[in-house]
């Protein structure tokens, strides 16, 4: 089987080619609400099997009383409670499957407040001391699984796919801070651009138009940072050669790509050296703080980087690993409508904190981490493109389109954003390869 992996470590952009990660997504997503088994205490599923029980207690209970739990006002109104205990309350009604509802569910005293409220309305007994029972139940699961609520949270952001719940962004933010102090760098915004599409010379192959970069990068210590390092992979993790060719279109760049109309300063010292199968671009040590503050901006285009076509379930994809700590990633994909990929390409995010060498393709299903955020789907036109960090965003994409000479319209885009990206992750999009046609 022949895969290929294109490796830009920091970026990392990645093809492979296998399905091996379909059956890997397919099991992570086994790990949903609605198909957790009745479980033992201790585990999540009897946290779920609790909270199903109070939700269904609470709901008869306001039935009884004629409290409507869509209507959160007229509720708060109803049993006397504040508007904020109110809306926890009623929601847990509303929300089956949700981690944040579950995860969040008012403690004790808060309860106790709801179940005098649904009593002085004039609830049976036997309704009150069976949601009574399900809040024992409910808060002896959570002690037996996590001890507090917070922890909770973050036990079921590793076993549910499309966690909604905020704890996870702030743990990622925590972490953000922490790297940030410890590596003593920092950057607003780390985006990634890609346009994919068929390779004018050869229609079988694909091309890549890549562009990168951080805006607001800041030394925290006057050190120096690798930006990226780049290098091909093939699936077992072995280096293979590529043809790759700057965006600047400048000859005397010597390789580097920096788009410097888009750098700030202009042209921002880089610094190239080869190592261990990888080219390394490195911004040299300088001024700390809002004095050293930089944005590098690099563009690449790669050709006939992968096959079009593939007889036996293939993908190919672009990754970005992430080193630097962020405050919001922007990974855009543009997708030549020639290519009929059939929907918006797909995200994981794999750990390379435990698995931080080598890029061999069977790995990856065991690597795979826990993402709620999911791409969504730009409007047409380079304006539907625009980005609030990004205000000249609009006029790189013009500026890569023309240099890779395919018109905009030709493409559909889509973006994934990820609020403080967690540091020692690849993040990698990537879309399914079809037959040749007949």
């Amino acid at each position: 089987m022949s895969s290929l992996t294109f490796v830009v470590t920091q970026p990392l952009l990645g093809i492979w080619m296998s399905g091996t990660m379909e059956s890997a997504m397919d099991g992570h997503a086994a790990g949903s609400l609605a198909s957790s088994p009745t479980g033992a205490p201790g585990t999540v599923a009897n946290v779920l099997e609790a909270y199903h029980g109070l939700r269904a207690a609470i709901t008869e209970l306001f039935e009884a009383v004629g409290v409507d739990a869509a209507k959160t006002r007229e509720s708060a109104r109803s049993l006397g409670l504040n508007r904020g205990l109110a809306w926890r309350v009623t929601r847990i009604v509303r929300s089956a499957n949700d981690p944040a509802v579950i995860s969040d569910v008012p403690g004790r005293q808060s309860m106790s407040r709801m179940l005098e409220a649904c009593r002085t309305l004039g609830a049976p007994d036997q309704g009150i001391a069976r949601t009574e029972a399900a809040i024992d139940r409910y808060e002896e699961a959570v002690r037996s699984c996590s001890d507090d609520r917070k922890t909770l949270a973050m036990v079921l952001s590793h076993h549910v796919n499309g966690v909604q719940s905020i704890e996870p962004e702030r743990g990622r933010r925590k972490l953000f801070e922490g790297a940030a102090s410890v590596w003593g760098v920092r950057a607003e915004v780390r985006f990634v651009t890609v346009f994919a599409f068929p390779s004018p010379d050869d229609p079988t192959r694909i091309d890549a138009g890549h562009v990168t970069g951080y805006v607001g990068f800041r030394r925290l210590s006057a050190r120096a940072w690798p930006l990226f390092r780049e290098a091909v992979h093939d699936a077992d993790g072995k280096p293979r050669p590529f043809e790759r060719e700057p965006l600047s279109g400048s000859v005397g760049d010597d390789g580097l790509g920096l788009l410097n109309e888009f750098c700030d300063p202009a042209a921002p010292e880089i610094e190239i050296s080869e190592g261990g199968g990888f080219r390394t671009f490195e911004l040299a040590a300088g001024p700390v703080g809002n004095r050293g503050l930089t944005t590098c901006v690099f563009g690449t285009r790669l050709r006939h980087l992968y096959p079009r076509y593939a007889t036996t379930p293939d993908t190919a994809g672009f990754m970005v690993l992430l080193q630097t700590p962020t405050k919001h990633l922007v990974f855009d994909m543009f997708v030549h409508r020639d290519l009929k990929i059939g929907g918006m390409p797909r995200v994981e995010l794999l750990d390379r904190l435990t698995f931080p060498h080598g890029n061999d393709e069977r790995e990856f299903p065991r690597q795979l981490m826990p993402i709620a955020e999911q791409p969504t789907a730009l409007p047409p036109g380079i304006d539907g493109a625009v980005s609030p960090a990004m205000p000249w965003y609009p006029r790189l994409l013009r500026s890569i389109t023309s240099r890779i000479e395919q018109p905009f319209e030709a493409f559909e885009g889509s973006r994934l954003e990820l609020a403080y990206p967690p540091i020692a992750t690849v993040l990698s999009r990537r879309f399914d390869l079809h037959p040749p046609p007949e």
